[in-house]
């Protein structure tokens, strides 16, 4: 199932509570490492009414999951007068404050789209997120997913309020926090979300497979292995599955999910794994990077031996974007101004500390180190997908998730080796299928279950735990 991002939710079962006000409205929300999404949905007419999203603030704290994790459990600051944050206090609030602001205004955009006389009143709040993510929002510990085996506090499941949510009081172990800045405390008195709320999340797989995947799975239609797949066992709102699935969520922590159909012989089953990419495909990390937003260099072609930029609203160019930054490592690839190991062979410039750069205008450079980076970035995820695909003697249909996924160019994204070739003609673009994933469980008890079934019939494979794992990362670093 595909929710279309302007439009009505398609038909789902089980409507959760009887809705009788257009005023009753449900809030899906994507707690993403670089990115926050939030959508509002009407729940009598099941139409979408706004999305907003920003940069998730928390990247103050750190660009990736490791160093945000590492924030969290650093120990409290001694020998200083100065009012400090605890780690998970800091983390927390910060989350929490920002979904706040967040809310108010896709609220007020949202009243706008009600019948006249008609104020929002949110009844229900839907949050997923990979499980570090989760940990900060509901303010559980990250302390033992800081090293191996890597085990987080909770894998959620859960169905608590806002108030409680807000207080970092989901569960008895809960973190405990410092007392709220008077900022925050500002915010908290002027929320539009009353504590009593009901706010539902999603489970996670495991320390590194989080709810935007099991979210991401409902959304791309993977069915529960083990069903068999039977016709006559199928819910009206269910397709029969013949071929494998192969779902990626890429981003800066790329989650990969393999559906594998049952057989006459054999159970299927879903292989999942993550690859820490890092990032560079947000923009993150990268000299000239930035959000894909106005001004982001989005695309680069080769025209009369010079490389030509377009940028997201035909702006002048700010900055490189992720698609951008595929899209430019393509053509430089295909036209020699670097080699197969990402080395700067063509039109070489220096920056201040001599390092080799590419001008792509005269604001806008591409590094050496930029191009590392990539290497890093793609290299983690075709490892992954690589592994995956060994385990189907079939190619899989692949849905490409995520707001960086949905725009990628897949001739390009094959040409530098992110995706393998047999998969650029089989590729499905689902866009923020977490977010999408999310909204559904607002309307419906029976897709809840379905996401219960998901994780708990997912497993999970460590691919750091592959012996051959640094001898393909290695390899798949070359363009």
């Amino acid at each position: 199932m595909q929710i279309v991002t302007e439009g009505e939710m398609p038909k789902i079962p089980e409507q959760l509570e009887e809705v009788l006000s257009p005023a009753e409205l449900g809030i899906a929300v994507d707690v993403g490492t670089t990115t926050i999404a939030v959508s509002v949905w009407s729940l009598l007419h099941r139409k979408h009414l706004v999305t907003v999203a920003e940069k998730n603030k928390q990247v103050r704290y750190g660009y990736d999951i490791i160093r945000r994790i590492a924030f969290a459990v650093r120990p409290p600051l001694t020998g200083s007068s100065a009012v400090v944050e605890s780690g998970p206090s800091a983390l927390h609030y910060c989350i929490i404050g920002q979904l706040e602001k967040m809310f108010s205004k896709a609220l007020i955009e949202s009243a706008s789209r009600l019948p006249r006389g008609f104020q929002p009143k949110v009844k229900s709040i839907v949050i997923t997120g990979n499980t570090t993510m989760l940990s900060f929002v509901c303010s559980t510990s990250v302390n033992n997913m800081a090293a191996a085996p890597f085990t987080p506090a909770s894998l959620f499941d859960t169905s608590t309020t806002w108030g409680k949510i807000r207080k970092g009081q989901v569960y008895s172990y809960c973190t405990s926090l410092d007392k709220p800045t008077p900022e925050l405390l500002k915010v908290f008195e002027t929320s539009l979300i009353l504590e009593d709320t009901e706010v539902y999340i999603p489970p996670c797989i495991g320390a590194f497979i989080g709810a935007d995947a099991v979210c991401s799975m409902i959304a791309a239609g993977f069915p529960i292995p083990g069903s068999k797949n039977d016709a006559s066992t199928l819910r009206p709102w269910e397709s029969k599955v013949k071929a494998p699935l192969l779902l990626a969520d890429i981003g800066t922590n790329s989650e990969l999910c393999l559906f594998v159909p049952d057989t006459e012989e054999k159970t299927g089953r879903i292989l999942c794994t993550s690859a820490a990419s890092g990032p560079a495909f947000e923009g993150a990390n990268i000299s000239c990077g930035m959000p894909s937003t106005e001004g982001a260099i989005d695309k680069i072609t080769y025209i009369h031996d010079r490389l030509k930029c377009h940028t997201i609203g035909d702006k002048n160019p700010r900055g490189l974007c992720g698609t951008g930054l595929i899209s430019a490592a393509a053509v430089m690839l295909k036209n020699k101004y670097i080699d197969k190991n990402g080395v700067i062979i063509r039109e070489k410039s220096k920056l201040g500390d001599g390092t080799a750069c590419i001008e792509l205008t005269p604001a806008v450079y591409l590094s050496q180190q930029d191009i590392r980076n990539l290497q890093l970035a793609k290299s983690a995820v075709r490892t992954g997908l690589e592994f995956l695909l060994e385990h189907t003697e079939e190619t899989p249909v692949f849905c490409i998730a995520g707001g960086f996924g949905s725009k990628i160019n897949l001739e390009e994204a094959t040409t530098i080796g992110l995706l393998p070739a047999e998969l650029e003609k089989r590729t499905i673009q689902l866009g923020n299928a977490a977010l999408s994933g999310a909204s559904a469980l607002l309307f419906s008890n029976v897709l809840r279950e379905k996401a219960r079934a998901l994780a708990k019939k997912s497993i999970q494979i460590n691919l750091a735990g592959i012996p051959e794992f640094q001898e393909r990362f290695l390899n798949g670093m070359n363009f």
